[in-house]
């Protein structure tokens, strides 16, 4: 089979397109063809070295496909199966897996190798897909939509009528988030540094755009009566974001992380925190109860995957794309399939 190996974690030409040694399942896992697999910022921070993995790697996470192999164990799906995959495989046995809690889990693992034609994986980290919907909207669902449904629903406890200020808008997560937020039925303002975004993200579900700098607090305020924001998306992890973000938070808002783009760490005053008596906090995942429900929300239409694909033999050019910001959505490396690039813009 053919996979992208990263060979060395310090950039864009050390992920090579290679044959590569087809894998066996484990008692425990499934052999999946795979049919699309997202490009995630994980993958970007894996590549550069910002995340230390054993080397050399197949990268991905967001992987749907089609079941062809079962180990004896596996009790959940059968060959022929269309499946899509959460980011963490974990035990299935301890009391977080078998409370919904699953995240907690000591036996978590990272999910890795959909950078191929194949990849085998843990039962427990996948999820039937349903008919409408097409496996390259499936791979992304669990991290770009999943992700972003958990860190409002879960851990920001967002209510309706609610304003959600999303961070970095016209990204992966942020196309997805908006139209998540507005799903849940909030006011959302998306913040972005690329204004030629902003008819794609009100027609996603943004009730506002506003953009990066200095204008942006005056902006967030204007826009909610003086309000401000009573969650923060932060989508970035970057300090200069942080730093606008944060001040357009209402009192006794909500920041949550969920993305980190850079290694420069995001610096806060606790005086700034306690004066607004604000919550910061993040979002690592999604639980297998969330990914159902995101699945539901692309199957009916509330979320509308907004896709770039590529040919697997063009990892290299994925990535180019992504680090020089030419992606609208989510990039997704398509093993046997035609690529389309409609979602780029140079």
């Amino acid at each position: 089979m053919h996979a992208a190996v990263l060979t060395r974690p310090d950039g864009v030409g050390t992920v090579t397109v290679t044959d590569h040694e087809r894998p066996n399942p484990a008692p425990d896992e499934v052999l999946v063809e795979v049919a699309a697999c997202g490009v995630c910022g994980h993958d970007q921070a894996d590549r550069t070295g910002l995340l230390t993995i054993p080397i050399p790697a197949v990268l991905g996470h967001e992987i749907a496909g089609t079941v062809v192999e079962v180990g004896p164990d596996v009790r959940r799906f059968t060959v022929g199966d269309r499946v899509a995959a959460k980011q963490f495989s974990t035990c299935g046995r301890c009391r977080p897996c078998m409370d919904g809690n699953e995240l907690r889990c000591p036996d978590r693992k990272f999910v890795y190798g959909g950078f191929a034609d194949y990849a085998v994986l843990h039962e427990t980290a996948l999820l039937e897909v349903p008919p409408v919907v097409s496996l390259a909207e499936a791979a992304v669902v669990a991290c770009a939509v999943g992700t972003g449904l958990q860190a409002l629903r879960r851990i920001a406890r967002l209510r309706a009528g609610e304003t959600v200020l999303v961070t970095g808008a016209g990204g992966g997560l942020g196309l997805h988030a908006i139209q998540v937020a507005a799903a849940l039925g909030t006011q959302v303002i998306a913040l972005t540094g690329d204004m030629g975004k902003a008819e794609r993200l009100a027609d996603l579900g943004a009730d506002h755009v506003v953009t990066t700098g200095e204008a942006a607090l005056r902006d967030v305020l204007d826009r909610t009566g003086g309000h401000g924001a009573d969650v923060v998306l932060d989508n970035t992890g970057h300090p200069a974001v942080f730093r606008q973000a944060f001040r357009a938070l209402a009192h006794a808002g909500r920041y949550v992380l969920t993305g980190q783009v850079s290694d420069e760490p995001v610096r806060v005053h606790p005086a700034f925190v306690f004066a607004k008596e604000a919550t910061i906090t993040g979002s690592g995942s999604t639980l297998m109860s969330t990914f159902a429900d995101a699945m539901d929300m692309v199957a009916d239409k509330r979320v509308r995957p907004v896709l770039s694909t590529y040919p697997l033999r063009d990892t290299r050019h994925a990535f180019t794309d992504l680090d020089e910001r030419r992606v609208i959505g989510r990039a997704v490396l398509v093993p046997n399939g035609t690529a389309r690039h409609e979602g780029r813009g140079r």
